[in-house]
């Protein structure tokens, strides 16, 4: 073996045993721990929407004060957060599109008319296409 490799594999053997501390581990939880930690993440995440600017805004539309909606989060029970989480969950992401038709409550309707009438001019513009004569192409050879 040369130098080199001998090298090598004494490097590859202590780099191994010394750099190999942390180590990672498994084990059981319990069900009430699970279920724990994700009423808190849902909580979380509840008061960071409330925290967002244009929910701010909203709510100060309508009267309610940010702070008075944070303490009511607070104070409410695992299974409200859930259920709030949810609802929210379950609502569109975006809000109406310009055009939007009243069939779709107004999400999303303008967008596939849109297409809709996209794809019939494309196949309005193809049949033209198609249905115009063409004179036949003229080569080098055709002329001498």
């Amino acid at each position: 073996m040369s130098l080199a490799k001998k090298s090598l594999c004494r490097l590859l053997v202590v780099s191994i045993t010394f750099l190999s501390i942390h180590s990672a581990r498994a084990e059981m939880i319990a069900t009430e721990q699970a279920v724990t930690v994700t009423a808190q993440a849902n909580r979380q995440a509840l008061l960071t929407y409330l925290g967002r600017a244009e929910v701010g805004s909203q709510l100060h539309s309508l009267g309610v004060e940010r702070t008075f909606a944070e303490q009511r989060v607070a104070a409410m029970s695992d299974e409200e957060i859930d259920t709030l989480m949810g609802k929210l969950g379950s609502l569109p992401a975006g809000g109406q599109m310009s055009g939007g038709g009243t069939s779709s409550g107004g999400y999303g309707g303008g967008g596939s008319a849109f297409l809709v009438v996209l794809l019939l001019a494309l196949l309005v513009a193809w049949l033209i296409y198609i249905a115009t004569p063409r004179s036949p192409v003229k080569t080098l050879n055709s002329s001498f």
